[in-house]
Protein backbone atom coordinates (compact mmCIF):
# COMPACT_ATOMS: atom_id res chain seq x y z
CA UNK A 1 0.00 0.00 0.00
CA UNK A 2 1.56 3.27 -1.14
CA UNK A 3 1.41 6.25 1.22
CA UNK A 4 2.34 9.92 1.14
CA UNK A 5 3.22 12.19 4.06
CA UNK A 6 2.95 15.93 3.52
CA UNK A 7 4.96 18.36 5.61
CA UNK A 8 4.72 21.25 3.18
CA UNK A 9 4.22 22.15 -0.52
CA UNK A 10 0.47 21.57 -0.31
CA UNK A 11 -0.26 23.00 -3.74
CA UNK A 12 1.21 19.91 -5.41
CA UNK A 13 -1.20 17.50 -3.74
CA UNK A 14 -3.88 17.56 -6.48
CA UNK A 15 -1.24 16.52 -9.03
CA UNK A 16 -0.11 13.41 -7.18
CA UNK A 17 -2.78 12.31 -4.71
CA UNK A 18 -4.24 9.67 -7.03
CA UNK A 19 -0.90 7.84 -6.91
CA UNK A 20 -1.33 7.04 -3.22
CA UNK A 21 -3.61 4.84 -1.16
CA UNK A 22 -3.08 6.80 2.04
CA UNK A 23 -2.20 10.47 2.50
CA UNK A 24 -1.17 12.09 5.79
CA UNK A 25 -0.79 15.80 6.48
CA UNK A 26 1.84 16.10 9.22
CA UNK A 27 3.01 19.71 9.54
CA UNK A 28 5.39 20.78 12.27
CA UNK A 29 3.22 22.50 14.89
CA UNK A 30 4.48 24.08 18.10
CA UNK A 31 2.02 26.88 18.91
CA UNK A 32 -1.72 27.46 19.00
CA UNK A 33 -1.48 29.99 16.17
CA UNK A 34 0.33 27.47 13.98
CA UNK A 35 -2.18 24.76 14.86
CA UNK A 36 -5.15 26.99 14.03
CA UNK A 37 -3.69 28.15 10.71
CA UNK A 38 -2.54 24.74 9.49
CA UNK A 39 -5.68 22.97 10.67
CA UNK A 40 -7.70 25.40 8.55
CA UNK A 41 -5.57 24.44 5.54
CA UNK A 42 -6.12 20.75 6.33
CA UNK A 43 -9.88 21.11 6.67
CA UNK A 44 -10.04 22.73 3.24
CA UNK A 45 -7.98 19.91 1.73
CA UNK A 46 -10.24 17.39 3.45
CA UNK A 47 -13.26 18.76 1.57
CA UNK A 48 -11.42 18.15 -1.71
CA UNK A 49 -9.72 14.88 -0.81
CA UNK A 50 -11.61 12.93 1.87
CA UNK A 51 -8.89 10.29 2.19
CA UNK A 52 -6.34 12.74 3.61
CA UNK A 53 -5.72 12.45 7.36
CA UNK A 54 -3.81 14.58 9.86
CA UNK A 55 -0.93 13.05 11.81
CA UNK A 56 1.92 14.12 14.10
CA UNK A 57 5.07 15.50 12.50
CA UNK A 58 7.43 13.44 14.63
CA UNK A 59 5.83 10.09 13.87
CA UNK A 60 5.37 9.88 10.11
CA UNK A 61 4.59 6.54 8.54
CA UNK A 62 7.05 5.14 6.00
CA UNK A 63 6.13 6.89 2.77
CA UNK A 64 7.05 9.36 0.12
CA UNK A 65 7.32 12.90 1.41
CA UNK A 66 6.24 16.31 0.23
CA UNK A 67 8.63 18.35 2.31
CA UNK A 68 10.86 21.40 2.51
CA UNK A 69 13.94 19.41 1.56
CA UNK A 70 15.72 20.56 4.71
CA UNK A 71 18.54 18.69 6.42
CA UNK A 72 16.18 17.48 9.17
CA UNK A 73 13.79 16.06 6.62
CA UNK A 74 16.56 14.54 4.53
CA UNK A 75 17.74 12.68 7.61
CA UNK A 76 14.22 11.50 8.31
CA UNK A 77 13.12 10.68 4.79
CA UNK A 78 16.47 9.93 3.12
CA UNK A 79 15.79 9.68 -0.61
CA UNK A 80 12.01 9.68 -0.36
CA UNK A 81 11.46 13.47 -0.57
CA UNK A 82 9.61 14.16 -3.80
CA UNK A 83 11.16 16.61 -6.27
CA UNK A 84 8.24 19.04 -6.02
CA UNK A 85 9.44 22.28 -4.42
CA UNK A 86 7.42 25.50 -4.32
CA UNK A 87 10.09 27.57 -6.08
CA UNK A 88 10.42 29.99 -8.97
CA UNK A 89 13.41 28.05 -10.31
CA UNK A 90 13.51 24.27 -10.65
CA UNK A 91 17.29 24.34 -10.63
CA UNK A 92 20.07 26.87 -11.02
CA UNK A 93 22.01 27.47 -14.20
CA UNK A 94 24.70 29.19 -12.14
CA UNK A 95 26.62 28.69 -8.90
CA UNK A 96 24.95 30.15 -5.84
CA UNK A 97 26.72 33.41 -4.93
CA UNK A 98 27.10 34.45 -1.31
CA UNK A 99 25.28 37.74 -1.75
CA UNK A 100 21.64 38.36 -2.62
CA UNK A 101 22.34 41.14 -5.12
CA UNK A 102 24.51 38.88 -7.23
CA UNK A 103 21.94 36.10 -6.97
CA UNK A 104 19.07 38.40 -7.98
CA UNK A 105 20.88 39.71 -11.06
CA UNK A 106 21.65 36.18 -12.21
CA UNK A 107 18.24 34.72 -11.33
CA UNK A 108 16.24 37.46 -13.04
CA UNK A 109 17.69 36.40 -16.40
CA UNK A 110 15.93 33.04 -16.02
CA UNK A 111 12.53 34.34 -14.98
CA UNK A 112 9.91 34.14 -17.75
CA UNK A 113 7.38 36.79 -18.66
CA UNK A 114 4.81 34.26 -17.49
CA UNK A 115 5.02 30.67 -16.32
CA UNK A 116 3.16 28.39 -18.70
CA UNK A 117 2.03 26.02 -15.96
CA UNK A 118 0.97 27.09 -12.49
CA UNK A 119 -1.30 25.62 -9.83
CA UNK A 120 -4.46 27.64 -9.23
CA UNK A 121 -5.30 27.96 -5.51
CA UNK A 122 -8.59 26.59 -4.24
CA UNK A 123 -8.28 27.73 -0.62
CA UNK A 124 -10.83 30.56 -0.07
CA UNK A 125 -8.46 32.40 2.27
CA UNK A 126 -5.88 32.69 -0.50
CA UNK A 127 -8.37 33.64 -3.20
CA UNK A 128 -9.94 36.32 -1.01
CA UNK A 129 -6.59 37.83 -0.02
CA UNK A 130 -5.36 37.98 -3.61
CA UNK A 131 -8.55 39.71 -4.67
CA UNK A 132 -8.45 42.14 -1.73
CA UNK A 133 -4.82 43.19 -2.12
CA UNK A 134 -4.62 43.33 -5.89
CA UNK A 135 -7.95 43.96 -7.62
CA UNK A 136 -10.19 45.47 -4.95
CA UNK A 137 -7.73 47.96 -3.46
CA UNK A 138 -4.78 47.91 -5.89
CA UNK A 139 -2.40 47.88 -2.93
CA UNK A 140 0.33 46.29 -5.03
CA UNK A 141 0.86 49.68 -6.70
CA UNK A 142 1.98 51.25 -3.40
CA UNK A 143 3.68 48.23 -1.81
CA UNK A 144 7.15 49.79 -1.86
CA UNK A 145 5.93 52.72 0.24
CA UNK A 146 3.89 50.64 2.69
CA UNK A 147 6.02 47.49 3.09
CA UNK A 148 7.63 48.71 6.33
CA UNK A 149 4.29 49.11 8.07
CA UNK A 150 3.81 47.72 11.58
CA UNK A 151 0.04 47.76 12.14
CA UNK A 152 -2.88 46.67 10.01
CA UNK A 153 -3.35 44.40 7.03
CA UNK A 154 -2.78 46.66 4.03
CA UNK A 155 0.96 47.27 4.23
CA UNK A 156 1.91 43.90 2.65
CA UNK A 157 0.39 41.05 0.69
CA UNK A 158 -0.03 38.92 3.86
CA UNK A 159 0.53 35.87 1.65
CA UNK A 160 3.69 34.56 3.28
CA UNK A 161 1.84 32.01 5.50
CA UNK A 162 0.37 30.41 2.37
CA UNK A 163 3.72 30.41 0.60
CA UNK A 164 5.50 28.91 3.59
CA UNK A 165 3.17 25.90 3.85
CA UNK A 166 3.02 25.64 0.09
CA UNK A 167 -0.72 26.19 -0.22
CA UNK A 168 0.01 28.99 -2.69
CA UNK A 169 2.10 28.17 -5.74
CA UNK A 170 4.79 30.87 -5.93
CA UNK A 171 4.68 30.73 -9.73
CA UNK A 172 0.96 31.40 -9.64
CA UNK A 173 1.66 34.47 -7.49
CA UNK A 174 4.41 35.57 -9.87
CA UNK A 175 1.99 35.38 -12.80
CA UNK A 176 -0.64 37.16 -10.74
CA UNK A 177 1.71 40.11 -10.23
CA UNK A 178 2.59 40.15 -13.94
CA UNK A 179 -1.08 40.17 -14.94
CA UNK A 180 -1.73 42.94 -12.43
CA UNK A 181 1.04 44.99 -14.04
CA UNK A 182 -0.62 44.56 -17.44
CA UNK A 183 -3.94 45.83 -16.11
CA UNK A 184 -2.94 48.47 -13.59
CA UNK A 185 0.60 49.38 -14.57
CA UNK A 186 4.11 48.35 -13.62
CA UNK A 187 6.14 50.34 -11.10
CA UNK A 188 8.75 49.94 -8.38
CA UNK A 189 6.15 48.58 -5.97
CA UNK A 190 4.98 45.76 -8.23
CA UNK A 191 8.59 44.90 -8.99
CA UNK A 192 9.36 44.84 -5.26
CA UNK A 193 6.90 42.02 -4.69
CA UNK A 194 8.92 39.94 -7.16
CA UNK A 195 12.08 41.20 -5.44
CA UNK A 196 10.83 39.77 -2.14
CA UNK A 197 10.03 36.44 -3.79
CA UNK A 198 13.63 36.34 -5.02
CA UNK A 199 14.89 36.83 -1.44
CA UNK A 200 12.87 33.74 -0.54
CA UNK A 201 14.37 31.95 -3.52
CA UNK A 202 17.90 33.01 -2.60
CA UNK A 203 17.76 31.58 0.91
CA UNK A 204 16.43 28.25 -0.40
CA UNK A 205 19.30 27.78 -2.84
CA UNK A 206 21.86 29.20 -0.43
CA UNK A 207 20.70 26.67 2.16
CA UNK A 208 21.05 23.84 -0.34
CA UNK A 209 24.68 24.95 -0.74
CA UNK A 210 25.55 25.30 2.95
CA UNK A 211 23.14 22.87 4.61
CA UNK A 212 23.32 22.58 8.37
CA UNK A 213 25.72 25.53 8.69
CA UNK A 214 22.44 27.43 8.94
CA UNK A 215 22.11 25.93 12.43
CA UNK A 216 25.67 26.57 13.60
CA UNK A 217 26.22 29.32 16.18
CA UNK A 218 28.94 30.71 13.92
CA UNK A 219 26.78 30.40 10.82
CA UNK A 220 28.93 30.72 7.73
CA UNK A 221 31.82 32.18 9.75
CA UNK A 222 34.63 30.41 11.58
CA UNK A 223 34.28 26.86 12.90
CA UNK A 224 31.06 24.89 13.12
CA UNK A 225 29.40 25.07 16.52
CA UNK A 226 26.32 22.95 17.11
CA UNK A 227 26.44 23.26 20.88
CA UNK A 228 23.20 23.55 22.82
CA UNK A 229 21.61 26.95 23.36
CA UNK A 230 18.89 28.32 25.66
CA UNK A 231 15.23 27.96 24.81
CA UNK A 232 13.02 30.75 26.14
CA UNK A 233 9.32 30.78 26.90
CA UNK A 234 7.26 33.92 26.52
CA UNK A 235 7.12 34.12 30.31
CA UNK A 236 10.92 34.01 30.46
CA UNK A 237 11.24 36.79 27.91
CA UNK A 238 8.65 39.04 29.52
CA UNK A 239 10.68 38.93 32.74
CA UNK A 240 13.72 40.41 31.03
CA UNK A 241 14.40 44.13 31.30
CA UNK A 242 13.57 45.09 27.73
CA UNK A 243 12.05 47.92 25.66
CA UNK A 244 8.27 48.22 25.55
CA UNK A 245 8.42 47.57 21.81
CA UNK A 246 10.05 44.19 22.41
CA UNK A 247 7.35 43.14 24.87
CA UNK A 248 4.65 44.30 22.46
CA UNK A 249 6.19 42.15 19.71
CA UNK A 250 6.22 39.16 22.06
CA UNK A 251 2.50 39.65 22.64
CA UNK A 252 1.69 39.89 18.94
CA UNK A 253 3.80 36.84 18.15
CA UNK A 254 2.22 34.74 20.87
CA UNK A 255 -1.34 35.77 20.08
CA UNK A 256 -1.28 35.78 16.28
CA UNK A 257 1.83 34.00 15.01
CA UNK A 258 2.48 37.02 12.82
CA UNK A 259 5.05 39.83 12.85
CA UNK A 260 5.64 42.32 10.06
CA UNK A 261 9.02 42.28 8.36
CA UNK A 262 10.04 45.57 9.99
CA UNK A 263 8.99 44.36 13.45
CA UNK A 264 11.04 41.18 12.95
CA UNK A 265 14.15 43.16 12.10
CA UNK A 266 13.82 45.51 15.07
CA UNK A 267 12.94 42.62 17.39
CA UNK A 268 15.96 40.60 16.25
CA UNK A 269 18.24 43.60 16.66
CA UNK A 270 17.08 44.08 20.24
CA UNK A 271 17.48 40.35 20.85
CA UNK A 272 21.05 40.17 19.59
CA UNK A 273 22.44 43.63 20.34
CA UNK A 274 20.60 44.91 23.41
CA UNK A 275 19.70 41.73 25.27
CA UNK A 276 22.79 39.80 24.12
CA UNK A 277 20.81 36.63 23.56
CA UNK A 278 21.95 33.85 21.22
CA UNK A 279 20.61 34.34 17.71
CA UNK A 280 19.71 30.65 17.42
CA UNK A 281 17.43 31.05 20.45
CA UNK A 282 15.59 33.83 18.62
CA UNK A 283 15.41 31.78 15.44
CA UNK A 284 13.91 28.91 17.43
CA UNK A 285 11.32 31.24 18.99
CA UNK A 286 10.24 32.27 15.50
CA UNK A 287 10.30 28.66 14.28
CA UNK A 288 7.95 27.57 17.03
CA UNK A 289 5.50 30.47 16.73
CA UNK A 290 5.36 32.09 13.28
CA UNK A 291 2.60 30.83 11.03
CA UNK A 292 4.75 31.74 8.01
CA UNK A 293 7.86 29.99 9.32
CA UNK A 294 10.18 29.00 6.50
CA UNK A 295 13.33 27.17 7.56
CA UNK A 296 15.52 28.85 4.93
CA UNK A 297 14.37 32.44 5.28
CA UNK A 298 14.07 32.26 9.05
CA UNK A 299 17.56 31.01 9.80
CA UNK A 300 19.08 32.88 6.87
CA UNK A 301 17.68 36.19 8.08
CA UNK A 302 18.66 35.59 11.70
CA UNK A 303 22.23 34.77 10.62
CA UNK A 304 22.19 37.87 8.44
CA UNK A 305 21.28 40.14 11.34
CA UNK A 306 23.64 38.41 13.78
CA UNK A 307 26.57 39.00 11.44
CA UNK A 308 27.30 35.33 10.74
CA UNK A 309 25.41 35.05 7.46
CA UNK A 310 25.50 36.58 4.01
CA UNK A 311 25.86 40.24 5.04
CA UNK A 312 29.55 41.22 4.68
CA UNK A 313 29.00 44.26 6.94
CA UNK A 314 28.63 42.07 10.01
CA UNK A 315 26.07 42.42 12.78
CA UNK A 316 23.14 44.71 11.97
CA UNK A 317 21.85 47.21 14.51
CA UNK A 318 18.48 48.95 14.32
CA UNK A 319 18.19 52.01 16.54
CA UNK A 320 14.75 51.72 18.10
CA UNK A 321 14.05 55.44 18.46
CA UNK A 322 15.08 56.13 14.88
CA UNK A 323 12.98 53.22 13.61
CA UNK A 324 9.91 54.47 15.49
CA UNK A 325 10.42 58.01 14.20
CA UNK A 326 10.52 56.69 10.65
CA UNK A 327 7.83 54.02 10.70
CA UNK A 328 5.61 54.53 13.75
CA UNK A 329 5.96 58.06 15.18
CA UNK A 330 2.70 57.75 17.13
CA UNK A 331 3.81 54.44 18.66
CA UNK A 332 0.62 52.81 17.39
CA UNK A 333 2.24 49.40 17.47
CA UNK A 334 3.17 49.57 21.14
CA UNK A 335 -0.25 50.95 22.04
CA UNK A 336 -1.96 48.07 20.24
CA UNK A 337 0.13 45.20 21.55
CA UNK A 338 1.68 46.30 24.82
CA UNK A 339 0.01 45.30 28.09
CA UNK A 340 1.83 47.95 30.15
Amino acid sequence: MKSLTIHNNLCYLPKIIDDYDRVYFSPKISSKAQKDFLTARFLHLKTLFPKIEMSDYDSPVPSDFLAWNSSEEKKLAKDRILPHQNRLLNDLQFNVPEGFSSFRKKAEKFLPDFYEETITPTDPAIINRLSYFFEQHQLASSYFETRNGLVGSNYSTQLSPFLSCGALDVRYLYNYVKKYEQEFGENKSTYWIIFELLWREFFYWHYQKHGNLYFSENGLRAEKNFSSFPKYTFKDLHQLESPRFFRAALNELEQTGILSNRVRQIFASIWVNDLNLAWRSGALLFEENLIDYDVYSNYGNWMYLAGVGVDPRGKRYFNLEKQMAMYDPNRSYEKKWSKD
